[in-house]
């Protein structure tokens, strides 16, 4: 893993818009209001390119190997995602207009649970966005981009970092649980099925 740079996200990085789309998978959905993949992974890279909103550059973190990105991990304080909420949502109506709206009208319930899955605590820091590209495997790059977000928490004075995964994905489950992360409780809300998982962190000593 040596090879590995950590860079902030930069606003034109031309990968921020696909490795948001990989993250959020079929939850993108009800967000953009289309399931058409190249559609959702456009409009993620607008989001990408804007300032105050979720899956902004500003929050974000590249890794790369030889300049190349390969991997993101979004992370912040829960009270600061909670705040990028009605941002996001602004900057999406904006983008996808009467369409987002026609689409929201249809599948209200779905995306009222989307609203209010509570994936964080007030308490934590969380990870709100993590993915690697296919051609990143066996690179270690998902592990280090963890590792870094765990010292972004502590450098932010939090003792607990925070993330949710799809309860049929096992084999993050399993990674999460090696890298000391724990189940602490599960989302429920048709059709998604999450697990929140916490890992307590030590604090720096001063």
């Amino acid at each position: 893993m040596d090879n590995i740079s950590i860079i902030h996200g930069k606003i034109d990085s031309a990968a921020g818009g696909r490795l948001n789309s990989m993250a959020l998978d079929y939850m993108a959905y009800p967000l953009v209001g289309s399931k058409d993949s190249s559609l959702v992974e456009s409009t993620l890279q607008k989001l990408w390119r804007l300032g105050f909103n979720r899956f902004s550059h500003r929050y974000a973190f590249e890794a790369q190997i030889n300049q190349k990105t390969l991997g993101l991990v979004t992370c912040f304080p829960v009270s600061v995602m909670n705040k990028l909420a009605w941002p996001t949502t602004r900057e999406l109506i904006k983008l996808r207009k009467w369409k987002l709206v026609k689409h929201s009208l249809l599948n209200w319930r779905e995306l009222w649970f989307m609203l209010s899955l509570k994936e964080g605590r007030l308490d934590e820091y969380h990870i709100g966005s993590l993915a690697t590209l296919p051609e990143s495997r066996g690179t270690g790059i998902g592990s280090k981009l963890i590792h870094f977000a765990e010292e972004k928490a502590r450098l932010s004075n939090y003792d607990k970092l925070s993330l949710t995964v799809r309860q049929e994905n096992s084999g993050a489950v399993n990674l999460y649980e090696k890298l000391g992360f724990k189940i602490t409780d599960a989302i429920d809300k048709q059709p998604y099925h999450l697990y929140r998982m916490v890992k307590p962190l030590p604090r720096l000593l001063t």
